[in-house]
C-alpha cells in the first residue's frame, strides 16, 4: 500500500472499476490529495464492460492510456436474426475515423485498463491507495466526511478524512445507501448467461472478420459478439422462470456454444448469470458526498453504454470538484454534476431498456433488409455550466488536429480552452483577457485547417470548451465572446462577476 497520503485527504473514491480508476486519475491532474479504495487486492481478470465508442476514447487519451488503442479491437456489421435465422436489421457499426478523432467504437479489454490506472494511482505521490480494503462505515463531520476502513486479509482499521467522499462502488453501493438515495426503475430487469471464450481452433461457421449478431423471437434470445480479440462472448437472455443455478453450469455453456465449437475447441473465461437493471439514483449528492458510474444509473448492454456513461460523469466531475477543493469556484458548482448528467445518460438509458425489451420479439420481413450505418448517439448536456445564448452550448465539441498535427486536447489540457479567430480573441476587453487567465483556460494561438473547419462549419468565429469537452458556448464576434465570458465567471468564480 502506498500510504504517503493517510488522514486528511481531499477526494476518497471508493471503487476501483473503471469509474473510479478514470476519476482517480483526473483527480490527479487537478492535483488534488486523493484516497482510491477497493475490496479487490488485484484488477478483476474478467472482463464486464467491452466496447468503447470514440467520446471514451477521447477520455482515455486525456486519462494517458491511449496506449492501450493498439491492443483494441474494432466492431463489424450487427445483424439481428428472428427464430429462423432470417435477418431483421442489418447494422454496419464501425464509422471509421470520426471528429472525436478516434474510431467510432471499439472492443477492449477492462483488466487492462485498470491494471494500468491502479499503476498510475500507485505512483501519484498524493495518493493513497487502498486495495484489499472495505469501507465498514461513512460518517459526517461537518466539512469532512470520516471513511472508516477494514484491511479484508490483515483485519487491521484505518480511518480517512475526506473533504470530499465519491462512490463508485456499483449497482449493489453502499455510498448510495447511506446517501440514502432512491431508484428509478425503468422496467428493463434482464438476467444473462454470460460465456467468454478464447477459441484454440479456427472455424468458418462464425460471422465473417468483426461481425456480430443476436438471435431473438426465441425462448432465449442469444447474442454473439466478438470482444478484444481473440476473445469471443455468447450471452443467453433467461426468461424469468428460469433456474440461474442451472444456466450457470457449465454444461449449459457447453450446449450453448455447440452449433460452433465442441467443449474441446476453446478456453472457457467466464461463464456465470448476470442480472441487468435499468435504474437510476436521485439525488446523487448528498452534501460532500456523490455517485458516480453504476453506483448512480444502470441499463441493460444493448448500447454499450454502461461504462462510458460511468466515464463521462468521471470527467464531468474531476474538474468541478478541483475547482471547489482549491476554493476557485463555490461548491453550489457540485450541483450542476447531476443536473448535467442526469439528462444526458436517461437518453442512453431509455434507448437500451427500449432496446433490452424488444429482444424477444424480432420479426423479419420477406427480404433482408439494407445494411444500416450506425448514427453516434450525442445528447446535449443537461442545465449547468453553459452559456445559454444558443442551441451548441452543452454538445459534445469536436477534436480536431492542429497545424503542428496534435490533437486538440493534447495541447489545451484538462481545462477550459477558447479556440478562436485571432482577430475576435484580440478584439475583446482587457476583462476578459483577465478573467480567462483567472480561469486557467488555455488560448489556443492558431486558427487554421481543421481548427478553423471546425469553428466555422458551427456557423461561429470563435467557441469554449470545457474540461469535459463540451461546449459551454459559440460567439460570432468579439463583443459575443465578452459576454460569454463573463456568463462563464459569473457561474465559476466565488463571487459575482457582472458582465462588462
Amino acid at each position: 500500500m502506498n500510504s504517503t497520503v493517510d488522514g486528511d485527504v481531499d477526494v476518497a473514491v471508493i471503487g476501483c472499476g473503471t469509474t473510479g480508476l478514470a476519476l482517480g486519475r483526473l483527480l490527479e491532474l487537478e492535483g488534488l490529495r486523493i484516497a482510491v479504495i477497493d475490496r479487490g487486492r488485484m484488477p478483476m481478470a474478467r472482463p464486464r464492460a467491452t466496447h468503447v465508442d470514440d467520446e471514451t476514447m477521447r477520455a482515455f487519451q486525456t486519462l494517458g492510456v491511449q496506449h492501450l488503442e493498439k491492443t483494441f479491437s474494432l466492431v463489424g456489421t450487427y445483424r439481428h436474426y428472428d427464430s429462423e435465422w432470417r435477418i431483421v436489421m442489418q447494422m454496419a457499426m464501425n464509422r471509421g475515423l470520426t471528429e472525436q478523432g478516434w474510431q467510432s467504437d471499439y472492443m477492449f479489454h477492462q483488466p487492462d485498463f485498470e491494471a494500468v490506472l491502479r499503476g498510475h494511482a500507485h505512483n501519484y505521490a498524493e495518493a493513497g491507495t487502498y486495495f484489499g480494503w472495505e469501507v465498514t462505515g461513512l460518517e459526517d463531520a461537518r466539512d469532512r466526511v470520516l471513511v472508516n476502513l477494514r484491511e479484508i486479509a490483515t483485519r487491521q482499521d484505518r480511518r480517512i478524512r475526506a473533504s470530499f467522499v465519491v462512490g463508485c462502488d456499483g449497482a449493489r453501493s453502499g455510498v448510495r445507501e447511506y446517501m440514502g438515495s432512491t431508484q428509478i426503475d425503468h422496467q428493463a430487469t434482464h438476467r444473462s448467461l454470460i460465456v467468454d471464450i478464447i477459441p484454440l481452433v479456427t472455424k468458418d461457421n462464425l460471422p465473417p472478420g468483426r461481425d456480430a449478431f443476436i438471435q431473438g423471437a426465441i425462448r432465449n434470445p442469444l447474442t454473439f459478439t466478438r470482444i478484444a480479440g481473440p476473445r469471443l462472448r455468447f450471452e443467453l437472455m433467461l426468461r424469468p422462470d428460469d433456474d440461474s443455478a442451472a444456466f450457470a453450469r457449465t454444461e449449459k455453456a457447453y450446449e450453448v456454444l455447440s452449433p460452433w465449437f465442441s467443449p474441446d475447441e476453446y478456453r472457457m473465461l467466464r461463464c456465470d448469470v448476470y442480472e441487468w437493471r435499468s435504474l437510476t439514483a436521485s439525488p446523487w449528492r448528498a452534501g460532500r458526498v456523490l455517485l458516480a458510474g453504476d453506483s448512480a444509473h444502470t441499463m441493460p448492454p444493448h448500447l454499450g453504454q454502461g461504462m462510458c456513461s460511468g466515464i463521462r460523469d468521471a470527467t464531468n466531475l474531476g474538474w468541478k470538484l478541483g475547482r471547489v477543493v482549491r476554493g476557485d469556484s463555490p461548491i453550489d458548482l457540485l450541483d450542476t454534476y447531476e443536473t448535467e448528467r442526469r439528462p444526458h445518460v436517461d437518453a442512453y438509458t431509455t434507448l437500451s431498456a427500449l432496446l433490452a425489451n424488444k429482444i424477444e420479439a424480432l420479426v423479419a420481413s420477406e427480404e433482408d433488409p439494407p445494411v444500416l450505418r450506425a448514427e453516434a448517439l450525442r445528447p446535449r448536456l443537461g442545465p449547468g455550466v453553459r452559456g445559454d445564448t444558443n442551441e451548441l452550448a452543452g454538445t459534445l465539441s469536436a477534436q480536431p488536429r492542429t497545424a503542428s498535427g496534435r490533437l486538440l486536447d493534447d495541447v489545451v489540457g484538462y481545462r477550459f480552452a477558447v479556440v478562436g479567430d485571432p482577430a475576435v480573441l484580440s478584439g475583446t476587453t482587457d476583462r476578459t483577457k483577465a478573467l480567462l487567465e483567472s480561469l486557467g483556460t488555455h488560448v489556443l494561438d492558431e486558427f487554421s485547417g481543421e481548427v478553423r473547419d471546425w469553428v466555422t462549419g458551427l456557423g461561429a468565429a470563435a467557441v469554449i470548451v470545457r474540461p469535459d469537452r463540451y461546449l459551454f458556448g459559440a460567439a460570432g464576434n468579439a463583443t459575443e465572446l465578452d459576454a460569454l465570458v463573463a456568463t462563464l465567471a459569473t457561474t465559476l468564480l466565488p463571487t459575482t462577476v457582472p458582465a462588462s
